[in-house]
């Protein structure tokens, strides 16, 4: 399976919402090529749709900022889905 170019970006906080935003695309219901290009438009009948389909970067528990670890304190608790709401 190709990684789209991600492992080749230059920090971890670029890598990690590369990854968010590929995800956010196949939970749209986009059908994405090996090298990561959408194909079509978003289809609800999909098997790999979902309702939550967008992500909000500060719901996660953990964060980067360049390739430094950002610690979200989750101040109220975690939050059920995350990074994922409606």
């Amino acid at each position: 399976m190709a990684d789209n170019g991600i492992s080749t970006l230059a920090t971890k906080e670029l890598r990690q919402q590369a990854k968010l935003d590929l995800a956010q695309l196949k939970r749209k219901g986009n059908t994405l090529t090996t090298d990561g290009s959408v194909v079509g438009v978003p289809d609800p009948s999909k098997p790999f749709y979902r309702d939550r389909n967008v992500y909000d970067i500060s719901q996660l528990p953990t964060q980067y900022a360049g390739n430094n670890i950002s610690d979200n304190p989750n101040l109220g608790g975690l939050v059920i889905g995350r990074p994922w709401v409606t």
